[in-house]
């Protein structure tokens, strides 16, 4: 139940969580508007699509910016209870710290819950979305891209890998396609040297394919010189839904590295972005528990200290993100090492200061 003194902290918190989180999504959606202005510099485009491009980025930049939003919600509130001498007042009155804190906690918490919910329902289709925008403003087609090491699915569920994209040749190096049914259980394997565009036939060449049993063992294997496939469907779907693992929902990520293991290719990458979805916003909560104890702590170096805490913090905990990320995806740390380690270090801090604040 929330108490009268909950309920006050609270109504003294929401301007400026509100204020936090607007503000970052703005310099979020800037920073989008700023990449998009390369791609479409001297092109006629209506500033509808560009509205509704920058709109259906918009989750996935509240996904970001609700940690900021809580982070500075609580250093400022946090302050302004300080400086105004309430805090004093509330411990005077046999209040503990922790016990003030109990509302800032409470925000985290729901911060957190609504920064995954937003990441994991909202940013997959929004990003979709945002992807068939950006082909109408750039009026491409979905041929062949000059891309490397890439991974997409077609409507049959196949699994594709391509080595290199040549964009000057359409031309397809080094693939590998897995077949798995419907349980998930890897069916075959076909590997070709290349595959070539004729019109809209693609023709894999140089290729084998090899069919496994119920056990996962090679049973029998096909050589081949030329094969038509149809991959300009999946092409054309991988183009236009193109996501980053961060679009992607923590399920699929995890379906995806689960096929990947079984083929015995590295999967540590996608393992440590899928720790990330529920590290980052997880955020939410660690800022609410360290920076209510720091702003309490340096509330007397002005108004302004609340701000100041929230800056250091944002980036102090990005930096330590930022080489989790790297080592995570070079395979140098375990992928739950990577994740978690911001979360695990900051979160310790604030716990430790806000139970031996008096």
């Amino acid at each position: 139940m929330i108490r009268r003194l909950d309920r006050y902290i609270l109504r003294q918190l929401v301007m400026p969580f509100i204020i936090g989180v607007l503000i970052f999504v703005i310099i979020l959606l800037g920073d989008e508007a700023r990449k998009l202005s390369a791609v479409i510099m001297g092109a006629r485009t209506s500033p509808q699509l560009i509205l509704l491009y920058l709109l259906y980025r918009t989750p996935q930049a509240l996904a970001w910016s609700l940690p900021v939003g809580t982070l500075v919600g609580v250093a400022m509130t946090m302050t302004a209870l300080s400086r105004n001498a309430e805090s004093i007042a509330m411990r005077t009155a046999g209040i503990g710290f922790t016990r003030i804190c109990t509302a800032f906690i409470l925000v985290g918490v729901i911060a957190s819950a609504l920064a995954f919910a937003v990441t994991e329902w909202m940013v997959p289709h929004s990003s979709e979305g945002a992807a068939r925008v950006f082909e109408q403003i750039t009026h491409s087609q979905p041929i062949v891209r000059q891309e490397y090491n890439q991974f997409f699915r077609d409507e049959q569920g196949r699994v594709f890998y391509v080595r290199q994209m040549d964009a000057d040749t359409n031309q397809l190096t080094e693939i590998e396609i897995w077949q798995v049914d419907e349980q998930g259980r890897l069916m075959s394997i076909t590997t070709a040297r290349r595959a070539t565009l004729a019109g809209p036939i693609w023709t894999l060449e140089e290729g084998t394919t090899v069919y496994l049993n119920e056990q996962g063992d090679p049973e029998r294997q096909e050589h081949f010189q030329r094969r038509p496939i149809k991959l300009h469907q999946a092409l054309q779907h991988y183009y236009a839904e193109k996501r980053t693992p961060s679009e992607m929902t923590a399920d699929e990520l995890a379906e995806l590295a689960a096929t990947l293991a079984q083929t015995g290719q590295p999967t540590h990458q996608l393992r440590t972005h899928w720790h990330f979805k529920y590290a980052i916003p997880m955020a939410c909560l660690v800022f609410a528990l360290i920076a209510a104890p720091l702003a309490d702590r340096y509330a007397y170096l002005g108004s302004f200290a609340g701000i100041t805490v929230a800056i250091l913090l944002v980036f102090l905990y990005n930096g330590v993100r930022s080489w989790g990320l790297a080592l995570g995806l070079a395979g140098t740390v375990p992928p739950a090492v990577a994740a978690w380690a911001q979360n695990v270090i900051f979160g310790a801090i604030g716990l430790y200061l806000l139970l031996t604040r008096r």
